[in-house]
């Protein structure tokens, strides 16, 4: 009898963890969905609401963080070591750094809820809701690159070029030939940019794995091959080059993937591509469909490169030189100035009227840290950046050599380009920084395999 109670018990709690984990799935999905529309709602159709709409996600973060701390979930030396240094940080920020409480709190929910939600991703989700979110991103690629096309030709006083709380001056940024960088269902276009990084990361692992698949998260050739299309489109049309060299970054990592796997049918499949992705990038050329945005796209990068120096100075100067110099400035107080002054909100609430370039130069994410928490502190929350990038990391490549699973390390290539020097100030940036990071950790997980949730 005392055997059956147990038996019982232990069903009921089985099923409550599992009815559990389904909600959380949920949230999780939610959170997906708000960061590719949340920019959607501030800039058409709750424009009043464009303030408090700029940190919408942040309840799902709080709450999953809260329950993950009560359940065990983030008993993980980063977690810990990140809690404690910024917590340190906050507590000097409201004495001796700026001592603007709102501006302080802002700048700490980072480290204390959204790094950490990285590994609420990762317990939740398995890696078949992974290829399912992916899924559907590439789905919803499809009428965003119709949108950006109507965002490029229509000019910025048009609905789908209003800016945030609907401001019609528009919300593309500057491109060329009189042409603007379409922003698609984002505030700004950095946000879409990042989107489309996304979309690479899952159309590349797709090209190369949908055959492979089970039947129901398989997606049909004729629509893949119609995302890709599309996926091509965007290149010129968001006139972006950070969104030229991140495909290219991708591409190359499906072709190191292919060949370092061992898996042969997805070697085979990579050489079968070539031939079907020639004809499609030929058959774009001559349909005439990018003439304009090519046009646009091939001026505004001869003029960048002519100001910047190429592609060289844009790798060499803004990202590599970029970490350098936010490494060390002996003009930075040894404690900082106080988190949150680098970013737009942070510094809008301590009486900043210039954003995040008010007290200092907020645009370098490194800069920002070591500005924010001074070198000793700013030093140290970098590691741990980089520490847990390379952990993931790690997982990924192993999952590729050993499993010879493409999915952890093609969306690997997006973190790698996100989450070390990603805006996390920016909160568009930052969603996509941590999401990114959250899916290709939880894409490690091997096939079939739970992690065990104790409710």
């Amino acid at each position: 009898m005392g055997s059956s109670n147990k038996e019982i018990r232990d069903m009921k709690t089985s099923s409550k963890g599992s009815s559990d984990i389904l909600f959380f799935n949920r949230a999780i999905w939610i959170y997906c969905i708000l960061l590719i529309f949340e920019g959607a709602l501030r800039k058409w159709f709750l424009p009043g609401l464009a303030t408090p709409l700029l940190l919408v996600r942040e309840p799902i973060v709080i709450w999953l963080v809260i329950v993950g701390v009560n359940r065990g979930w983030l008993k993980n030396n980063f977690v810990i070591a990140i809690a404690i240094i910024s917590s340190l940080s906050f507590l000097l920020s409201i004495s001796v750094g700026h001592q603007n409480l709102g501006t302080a709190f802002y700048g700490w929910r980072i480290y204390l809820f959204h790094i950490p939600f990285i590994f609420i991703i990762y317990r939740i989700l398995t890696r078949e809701d992974v290829i399912k979110i992916g899924r559907i991103i590439l789905y919803i690629s499809i009428p965003m690159t119709v949108l950006i096309i109507l965002q490029f030709y229509s000019p910025q006083s048009a609905w789908v070029n209003r800016g945030i709380g609907g401001d019609t001056e528009g919300a593309g940024f500057s491109g060329a030939l009189g042409f603007f960088r379409p922003s698609g269902t984002f505030s700004f276009t950095s946000g879409y940019v990042m989107y489309q990084l996304l979309v690479g990361s899952f159309l590349f692992y797709y090209l190369v794995a949908n055959v492979s698949l089970p039947p129901y998260i398989r997606i049909k050739p004729i629509w893949l091959w119609t995302i890709f299309g599309c996926y091509l489109l965007t290149i010129p049309f968001s006139i972006s080059r950070s969104h030229l060299i991140q495909s290219v970054i991708v591409a190359l990592f499906m072709v190191l993937g292919s060949i370092w796997s061992g898996n042969k049918h997805i070697q085979g499949r990579l050489f079968q591509l070539i031939p079907i992705v020639l004809v499609v990038i030929v058959g774009i050329l001559f349909s005439g469909l990018a003439d304009d945005s090519l046009g646009a796209f091939t001026s505004r990068f001869e003029s960048a490169n002519e100001i910047e120096g190429g592609v060289e100075g844009v790798v060499g100067d803004r990202y590599i030189g970029g970490m350098f110099r936010g490494l060390y400035n002996d003009k930075i107080p040894f404690w900082g100035y106080g988190l949150g002054l680098g970013t737009n909100v942070g510094a809008n609430l301590a009486g900043g009227t210039g954003g995040m370039f008010s007290f200092f130069n907020g645009e370098g994410e490194w800069g920002r840290m070591t500005s924010e928490s001074g070198l000793l502190l700013g030093w140290s929350l970098i590691a741990i950046r980089i520490g847990i990038m390379g952990v993931i990391f790690f997982r990924a490549y192993r999952a590729l050599r050993k499993n010879k699973d493409m999915l952890p390390w093609m969306l690997c290539s997006g973190m790698l380009l996100t989450f070390p020097q990603g805006q996390f100030g920016i909160p568009t940036n930052l969603g996509f920084c941590i999401f990114i990071a959250g899916l290709t950790y939880a894409a490690t997980k091997e096939r079939k395999k739970r992690v065990r949730y104790e409710s």
